[in-house]
C-alpha cells in the first residue's frame, strides 16, 4: 500500500511542477528547429543502433541454429522453425524502432519537413 501511494504521489507531484513549464510562451522559431534537427538526428542513431544489434542477434541466432542442426539432423525441422519465430521477432523490434523514428520525424518535422 505504501508503494502505490509513493508511486501517486511522486506522479502527482512531477504533474504539478510541469504544469508551469506547459503554461510558458514558446522561445522561438530557432529553438523549434534545433529540437526538429536533433530529434531527427537522434532518430537515425536509434534506428542504427537497433538495426546494428538486430543484425548481431539474427546472426548469432543462425549461427546456433545452424551449429544445432549440424549436431542433430533430426531436429531440423523444430530448429528451423524455433529458428524462423526468432528472427521474426529480432527484427520486429527494428521495424518497432523504424515505426517510433517515423512518427518523431512527421511529428516534429513535418511531412516534408517544413516545420
Amino acid at each position: 500500500m505504501m508503494k502505490k501511494f509513493s508511486a501517486v504521489f511522486a506522479l502527482v507531484l512531477v504533474a504539478g511542477l510541469m504544469s508551469p513549464v506547459h503554461a510558458q510562451d514558446a522561445a522561438g522559431a530557432a529553438v523549434s528547429a534545433l529540437v526538429t534537427k536533433w530529434a531527427v538526428v537522434t532518430a537515425g542513431f536509434a534506428l542504427a543502433i537497433a538495426a546494428a544489434f538486430g543484425a548481431m542477434a539474427q546472426g548469432r541466432a543462425v549461427s546456433a541454429a545452424a551449429e544445432g542442426i549440424a549436431r542433430n539432423p533430426g531436429a531440423a525441422d523444430q530448429i528451423r522453425g524455433v529458428l524462423l519465430l526468432g528472427l521474426v521477432l529480432i527484427e520486429s523490434l527494428v521495424i518497432y524502432v523504424l515505426l517510433v523514428s517515423l512518427i518523431i520525424f512527421f511529428v516534429r518535422a513535418g511531412p516534408l519537413g517544413l516545420v
